[in-house]
């Protein structure tokens, strides 16, 4: 016989119960000393959060379903039975009162369907707060700074890939935070468009520049760069304003994608070394894209199979056991 909640009298003839040792599975047990029944208390809210538990277990590491069953001592049926009420269960983000150095990337849950637009702290290497977009734009970085402004957020410094909606709702935003440009970013940008092995003088030139970005560390070593990427252009100015002509008089530059890689350059020059005046900001989005992002998608591929919506679960509980956010709260 089983006693529901924290009731501690006999079910039969009402009177209280008295402990009377523990039952082979290691609950307490309990005995009435008129009927003499034997009974152990059960608790549903002990019971949910055991489940929970595995179920957050489970998600948020590469362990499949049988060895989680196994260990479970249950067949794969019945977990996946105990675990369909906590699909609809997301935790959402505790957002802090202060950040300093705001780190913001994006990652596909769905190709073409769901972007999750995540925010971290440089200072803390934790999640600030996550939001599901249809993709990343404009739209829907707006939505995602304004619910932080909301808040009360407003980071001295934001790190970034430099996305075109990304900087307008950066701007609109908070138009005074300082912008640091992913420096990973712009250098494999200028290096799929300048290719492996340039063939023209000045794209070998350019790609040597390039490769130096990462090196750059003081304050003389980034004017010295800066001095030879200016001098490029100066010396290649003419050879860049080639053109090929097309049928009816239709042209086009020769060299875009040259023109486009110092476009490129001369825009993030302005907000691409803030790291070298402090070097407590990181120069890259990698504490993003490497630290969480790439954690979220190993955890997809080892649960592949998962929808959309069952997606943003598994990405909402861990990106809230990274804050530190305690599972047994969500009940």
């Amino acid at each position: 016989m089983t006693l529901s909640g924290a009731r501690k009298r006999c079910p039969t003839c009402k009177k209280r119960m008295q402990r009377w040792g523990s039952h082979p599975s290691g609950t307490k047990r309990w005995r009435c000393p008129e009927c003499k029944t034997n009974a152990v208390r059960k608790r549903k809210d002990n019971r949910l959060r055991k489940r929970l538990s595995l179920f957050v277990g489970w998600l948020t590491t590469k362990d499949s379903s049988s060895q989680t069953a196994k260990e479970a001592g249950v067949s794969v049926q019945t977990l996946n039975a105990w675990f369909l009420p906590f699909w609809r269960m997301s935790p959402r983000p505790v957002l802090p009162t202060y950040v300093r150095v705001l780190v913001l990337d994006g990652t596909s849950v769905s190709s073409r369907r769901c972007m999750l637009l995540i925010a971290g702290d440089a200072d803390t290497s934790k999640p600030v707060s996550w939001l599901p977009v249809v993709r990343e734009s404009y739209d829907g970085w707006q939505a995602f700074l304004h619910q932080l402004s909301r808040s009360g957020l407003k980071p001295s410094m934001v790190v970034c890939d430099a996305q075109r909606g990304l900087l307008k709702a950066i701007r609109t935003t908070w138009p005074e935070t300082l912008m640091q440009r992913c420096l990973i970013h712009v250098i494999r940008q200028a290096s799929v468009w300048l290719t492996r092995n340039p063939k023209t003088k000045a794209g070998q030139e350019l790609l040597v520049l390039v490769r130096r970005l990462s090196a750059i560390r003081t304050k003389r070593q980034k004017r010295r760069w800066i001095r030879s990427f200016h001098r490029w252009c100066r010396k290649h100015h003419r050879f860049l304003k080639d053109r090929t002509y097309g049928p009816s008089d239709r042209w086009w530059y020769t060299h875009r994608k040259l023109r486009g890689t110092r476009s490129l350059l001369r825009n993030a020059i302005p907000d691409m070394f803030r790291y070298v005046t402090d070097p407590s900001i990181p120069k890259t989005s990698n504490h993003v894209e490497g630290g969480i992002n790439s954690r979220l998608k190993e955890l997809f591929r080892c649960h592949r199979g998962l929808s959309q919506t069952r997606k943003l679960t598994l990405a909402s509980w861990y990106l809230a056991l990274r804050q530190g956010q305690k599972t047994n709260s969500k009940l």
